[in-house]
Formats: structure tokens, sequence, C-alpha cells
């Protein structure tokens, strides 16, 4: 019989996990591309280039030696790219479940529809509904975002763009409420740098970007005003939960900037949902990383004010802000990050030769909501819930370990030794027993240490597999395929489904350990 597994995937990631592919039908045609890059001739950053200046320390809107941000004519205005047709109004198909107190009328209300409508679309003879019932509804699009170009994709992404940053002691520097910060993460006492490092490494979003963020919604780096109220309890503009505090705030914020960034970079995510809940589009013509911003400032705007968020001028806008902390953000562009003709290094499978392991969890996100489906599962033929195991997990290829800590081992590829410059590998999930420490070089099939349940949520022993790219997290497929031992990767209807084939040999993403089905050994 064949041996089903407790669980082998990251039930942690699962929670988080969310792929917006939104089907909108639009007055104007919108035509989106299958979940993969979009091709240009822009030549791939493998290094910083020379030159590049360090951030300048926070200077009020009357130093002399920056211009004043509201003054636009004194900056130079990003041209925009080739449009790709994004409509002004549209809607998209939802589903509502029904809440006690719950009337159809009322439903048909919030969500700007006609109650017959409502009716037609769910098959329904009359008004009644029952607590928790599945209402399909259709959720309307109304109005653009600005556009106007905000940042440079290397601003949002922890990429080469940051290697000449130092975070310490930028915030060293500073008065305000963050640099006498501490907080409990974990087990662990971090200091308010410590906190933007961890969220900065952890979902590869540029510190500079995060610390930029924190300013504009919670005044917390400056000192210019001290922060009280929601701003001290919600600095990063998150206040629909019972959860405060600068991690959780932070890596919601980040989540966002994610969230814009790949769904703009992959083609299937044109819309931001606003602090009300209601929807539009992002403007046309920006790039990648203004998309993360515009999805960021929506979620914490109303209607309102959130296109004046993004205005080139006026104080209080987010430019406004992170050119009084940092300069011209289109100082630090670096271009495209990842380009088409960036091809991937030899990898190998992640186990020893002559084990035999099994393919848990097909595509799916990188690191936690937003990200790609870059991710995959494999687990040992010992595994039996969270255990320790006798396998290894082994290198891939050859390079430096960058991070080894909490479940998590980041491996750069590049001669650099950065993993924020080029290739790189995140095993995840990887025990604390026996795992290697940051700093060494590997070769190819060296040990890293034993799959776990540590660094997340889960209920089975199995390592979490993702690639980087310029610190820019990677699809599965596309134009980057993830091939490691001759296995190229095949996506699935839904996250953690998905295929493995070399040949003719095919293997299925299972929550089982049947040879035939997702076992491979090499």
């Amino acid at each position: 019989m064949p041996t089903r597994l407790v669980h082998a995937r990251s039930s942690g990631h699962r929670a988080l996990r969310v792929r917006l592919r939104i089907a909108v039908c639009a007055s104007l045609s919108v035509v989106f591309a299958a979940a993969c890059g979009i091709a240009d001739n822009t030549p791939a950053v493998s290094a910083p280039a020379a030159g590049v200046p360090a951030a300048p320390a926070l200077l009020p809107e009357s130093a002399g030696e920056l211009p004043i941000p509201g003054d636009e004519s004194l900056f130079a205005i990003p041209t925009l790219d080739p449009t790709r047709g994004v409509p002004a109004t549209g809607t998209f198909t939802s589903t509502y479940t029904v809440q006690r107190g719950d009337t159809l009328g009322g439903i048909a209300l919030n969500v700007d529809m006609s109650v017959a409508d409502l009716r037609t679309l769910n098959g329904l003879s009359n008004d009644l509904v029952r607590v928790g019932q599945t209402l399909v509804v259709r959720v309307p699009i109304k109005g653009n975002a600005p556009s106007i170009k905000l940042i440079p994709d290397s601003e949002l992404v922890n990429g080469p763009g940051a290697v000449n940053f130092d975070l310490g002691e930028y915030i060293g520097k500073q008065r305000g409420h963050l640099v006498r910060y501490s907080e409990e993460v974990g087990d662990e006492t971090l200091s308010g740098a410590q906190i933007v490092q961890r969220v900065s490494e952890q979902m590869s979003v540029h510190p500079r970007l995060l610390l930029a963020a924190l300013e504009y919604a919670g005044g917390w780096v400056s000192g210019a005003q001290t922060p009280s109220g929601d701003q001290l309890l919600y600095p990063l503009g998150y206040r629909k939960t019972n959860l405060n505090g600068l991690y959780f705030q932070l890596v919601w914020a980040a989540a966002r900037f994610n969230e814009g960034y790949y769904g703009w970079r992959l083609n299937n995510r044109s819309v931001v949902r606003l602090e009300d809940g209601s929807y539009a589009f992002v403007g046309d013509g920006i790039n990648a990383g203004t998309a993360g911003v515009q999805n960021w400032l929506a979620a914490i705007s109303p209607p309102a004010t959130w296109r004046d968020s993004m205005r080139n001028n006026g104080s209080r806008s987010f430019t406004a802000v992170y050119r009084r902390m940092f300069g011209d953000p289109w100082d630090f562009d670096y271009g495209r990050l990842v380009s088409a003709g960036v091809k991937q290094p030899s990898l190998a499978l992640p186990w020893r030769k002559g084990e035999r392991w099994y393919y848990t969890g097909g595509p799916h996100s990188a690191w936690g909501r937003g990200t790609p489906w870059g991710a995959l599962d494999f687990t040992s033929s010992s595994v039996a819930g969270c255990r320790r195991l006798s396998e290894w997990v082994t290198a891939m290829a050859d390079g430096v370990i960058t991070r080894s800590t909490r479940g998590e081992v980041m491996q750069s590829l590049d001669p650099s030794g950065d993993d924020r410059i080029g290739w790189s590998i995140l095993y995840l999930h990887i025990g604390s027993d026996g795992r290697i420490d940051a700093g060494k070089k590997v070769a190819q099939g060296d040990r890293i240490g034993h799959p776990s349940c540590e660094g997340g949520i889960s209920n089975g022993a199995h390592v979490h597999i993702v690639r980087r790219f310029n610190g820019e997290w990677l699809n599965s497929t596309g134009l980057q395929p993830f091939v490691l031992g001759g296995w190229q990767v095949a996506e699935g209807g839904q996250e953690y489904d998905g295929a493995l084939a070399r040949g003719r040999a095919r293997r299925e993403a299972c929550e089982c350990k049947e040879p035939a089905t997702n076992g491979i050994e090499w």
C-alpha cells in the first residue's frame, strides 16, 4: 500500500499564499500573459555599478544639500514604459461568505450590484440567504493610480542596489522612535534596526524602501515628529488588525510591496485594493517597483487621498519623503534586475546520490503572500512527522553560505559571495542540529543540514527550495525555468500542484510516498 504523509508542506506558507489572477472584464481590452517575466533586451545586472552614491543622512526640507522636494522642476521625470492598455473601469468575479445579520440587499449594496443581478448570478429564487453560504459577486474596479514612476525596481528589491547601504549606520544617525525601539520577535529581543534588517533579508525588500515607508506612514525614523496613537501602534498603516508592533507591520507592508511588484512583473495583477475595500487599477506605463509602492499606498489610503500620496510634488507625498531621506531614487536605478537572457546555472538535486526522496510540494509562494510560485518542497524516505531525520540536504551548486539561522540557509552562487548579487538559493526548514554555518564555502553535494519543521509552521519535516537572481524571487516556470538534476518544473492549476519532467519520466507533487508518483532518486 502507498504510504501517505501526515504533512510535508509548509502550512505556514500556505496560510499566507495568494496568487491573485484576476479576470478583468473591462471596456478596454487588457491582455495578460502567462505567469512569466516580460521579455526585453535590458542587460542583466550582475554586480553593483561603480560610483553608486551611499544614501545621505535624513535631511529636513529646508536643507541646502538637496533641492526642495516640492519643486518637481529640479528632478528629472522618469520616462514611462510602453503602455499595457490598463483600463479605467471594469469588474472581477469574487466570492462572499454570508455572515450573521447579512441580507441579500445589504450584500448587493456593499458590492455595488443590484439585488436582481446578484440573484441571477447565484441562481437564487428568492432573497433568502443563510449564514455560511458562499455567494458569487462581481466587484467593480473604478479609476486608476496616476501614470507616474515613483521608484526603480532596484529600490524595491533587496538586490545589488542595497549592497552599498549600511542600514545600522543610517538608523544610528537618526533621532526618531526607531533608534530607541526594541521588540520581542519569537524568542529574541530585537532592536528597530535588527527588525528592519530581518524583514528586508527574509522578504527581499530593499531596506531603504522599508525605512521610507516607516517614515511616511508612522514618522518613526527622522525624529521630525513624535509618533503617537495609531502611528505608534500601526507604524506602516495597517489598522485592520489586533496585531501591532514593528515586525508584524513591516512584514505586512513588505508583502504589499511584493504583491504589487511581482504581480506587475508576471503580468497577472493590475489592480489594487484600497483601505475601504474598494478596488482600482494601477497606473499605466509604470514599472514593477512603482506598482509595488502603489499597492501599499492604496492599502493604507482612503479613495479620496491615495492618488495625492503618489504625486511627485508636495511635501507630504511619498516621493517627497523618500527624497528628503535618500535623495532622488532614480540615482540608484540599476535597470531591469532579471532580463530575458538570464540563464539558470546547472543545479543538482538537493540530496545525496543513491537516495530516493519525494516531491511533496509543487510550485508555490517563494516567501509568503505576493511572491511568485518559485518554491518546491521535498522530503526524505524516512519522514514521519517532525522528528529528526538522518538524511542530509545537500548543496545544489558551488557557492558560499551567507545566512544560516531560524531554519533558513541562504547560499550565494555569485563570485561576490553576496546573495543580493547574481544567483542565490534559499533552503528553508533546515534543522539547527548539524546545520552549516554562515560564511562556509560549499561545493555541489556538500552537506547543508537535515530537513525539519523549523523556520515556519509545518507538520512534516521537509526542505523548501527557491531561487533568486539579483535579489528577485523567480517563478518556477517561464523565462528562467527551474531545472534541478535534469528535472524541469511544470506548474499545476493551483499552488503546491505541478510536476517534474525529465525525458519521458514524470513525477507529480503529492503529499504521499509513492515511488512511481512522486519518488525521485539519482
